[in-house]
């Protein structure tokens, strides 16, 4: 089985790169960071590489010029949308790289690693009929509330359009973050216990989590309570009962920033 270095943000749009590729390759997953790449490639000697340049923004050149430079005959594909791709446009003047713009789907993908490693394509790959929507895109929402109506009725509100995972508590947020690493959470403010302004505090202070944006979920409305959630800098907040139209035009904005 040939060996595929996948690196890039560890985030939903990798993981869902991973799951694409690792049925037919030996994957193995790696940060941003150079010098992680750089053990990385030593230790794995893989036979492609792909980049996911998703949420990078164009700032991890050392990573392209290390493959450049120490690892010219390893072929690169380097997955993310125009404007993304766009940042590292000097790089594809070497025959090395290889843009793939997405949204990508399962099949394109397999085909155009099993096309750089010059091997036959799977026979489950060669039906047309297999080809998969695109699934490297699909953006994923947290939503935290003690109130199992209000789980329900957001989930119902957001399904079509996002992925949505649901936690009842600040304790099973953290979990469901480590599994599913979201997009963006939507935290309720006056959950019982740990409530929404400590367990907001709480994801602040790991390094994983703190580049989550988090919109504040609260049914009180008055001037004082309005300015201590917004003290604490959050990405928004919506008042409580929520309005399908609204939140759902206040998180594409959120989430295309």
């Amino acid at each position: 089985m040939k060996k595929v270095l996948l690196i890039g943000k560890i985030n939903k749009a990798i993981q869902n790169l991973n799951d694409c590729l690792h049925d037919v390759f030996q994957v193995q997953l790696c940060s941003e960071s150079v010098e992680l790449v750089r053990g990385m490639l030593k230790i794995t000697k893989p036979h492609l590489v792909v980049i996911s340049v998703i949420e990078l923004e164009g700032t991890e050149t050392e990573i392209f010029d290390l493959l450049w430079n120490t690892y010219s005959r390893i072929p690169v594909i380097v997955i993310g949308n125009k404007e993304e791709c766009d940042a590292y446009q000097g790089y594809f003047e070497n025959e090395q790289f290889t843009r793939f713009l997405r949204p990508v789907s399962k099949n394109r993908l397999v085909e155009k690693c099993c096309e750089k490693l010059h091997m036959e394509l799977p026979k489950e790959f060669q039906n047309p009929s297999s080809i998969k929507e695109p699934v490297s895109v699909e953006k994923s929402i947290l939503v935290v509330d003690d109130s199992a109506f209000a789980l329900r009725s957001i989930k119902s509100m957001l399904e079509k359009k996002y992925k949505v995972f649901l936690a009842n508590s600040a304790e099973t947020a953290v979990k469901q973050i480590r599994k599913n690493r979201p997009d963006l959470i939507l935290l309720d403010y006056e959950m019982p216990g740990i409530d929404g302004r400590k367990t907001f505090e709480m994801l602040r202070e790991q390094e994983e989590f703190r580049d989550i944006p988090v919109v504040f979920l609260t049914a009180v409305s008055d001037k004082k309570h309005i300015l201590a959630v917004l003290r604490l800098n959050p990405a928004g907040y919506f008042l409580k009962p929520l309005e399908q139209e609204k939140i759902l035009k206040a998180i594409g904005e959120i989430l295309a920033e």
